[in-house]
């Protein structure tokens, strides 16, 4: 029996990382990524950052893409993560005190506002476009939040041109989708494309507002993980691929 075919559309690094889990899952991972990140210069500088009592942030792009100068800053201050995987990336750029949610950005404030005072002020490592309000949420439990966008997200230039390649190999059984924008550049060329060629491919996605973002058409072969995370996305991948069997 062929292996499904599961087309990842997250940007690099990412992508080759959910890649090799997927792998290992005993399916054919395709990366196929519709979106890019690039480092951009920070508004704030290091001595600004370095009167920060903590750090907070979301996303391991913007761990991987802070500049050296504000890692420096920050190194010895208290890195509040989203995640495990985000934990994992802060402690290999050389922060030392790194403290996960293990969860999703309610979650990261709750465990904010267990160990920081009121009034104190938050260095947000994270990418001009981003999700979960975590500034205001902290902003409403008395924190003050300094934004420091590191990164950039775009769509990929010629990405028809990607696809229609991917295409070329067969429809995928299921596509992964950890962003909207994702989802969203995706939409545009479905729209091109016969209701046939994903006929019978099923569509993940980490929230259930990346799943807004595909076309309508789609929605009774859409399934939402059911926490914003991986390790929810890959589980729900499993459970697709095994009711697919059955």
């Amino acid at each position: 029996m062929a292996k499904p075919v599961i087309w990842i559309t997250r940007p690099q690094p990412g992508a080759d990382k959910s890649a090799a889990a997927i792998a290992t899952m005993g399916f054919h991972p395709v990366v196929v990524p519709l979106t890019e990140v690039a480092a951009t210069e920070p508004a704030i500088d290091p001595a600004e950052a370095a009167r920060a009592d903590a750090v907070v942030v979301t996303s391991g792009n913007a761990v991987r893409l802070v500049p050296d100068a504000l890692v420096s800053a920050l190194f010895d201050k208290t890195v509040y993560t989203v995640g495990a995987a985000t934990k994992a990336d802060a402690l290999a750029r050389g922060f030392r005190d790194v403290r996960s949610a293990d969860g999703a950005v309610d979650d990261l404030v709750a465990l904010v506002c267990a160990r920081e005072k009121p009034g104190s002020a938050l260095v947000y490592l994270c990418g001009k476009l981003r999700t979960g309000d975590l500034e205001g949420k902290l902003a409403r439990k008395g924190l003050n939040c300094l934004v420091c966008e590191v990164y950039s997200t775009k769509i990929v230039s010629h990405m028809t041109d990607i696809l229609e390649k991917k295409l070329s190999a067969g429809s995928p059984d299921t596509v992964l989708f950890h962003s909207a924008l994702s989802a969203r550049a995706f939409a545009e060329h479905a729209k091109a494309q016969s209701p046939q060629v994903y006929e019978y491919t099923r569509f993940l996605t980490i929230s259930e507002r990346v799943a807004m973002a595909l076309p309508d058409y789609l929605k009774d072969r859409i399934t939402v993980a059911e926490e914003p995370t991986e390790q929810s996305l890959l589980a729900a991948l499993c459970d697709i691929v095994s009711a697919g069997r059955d």
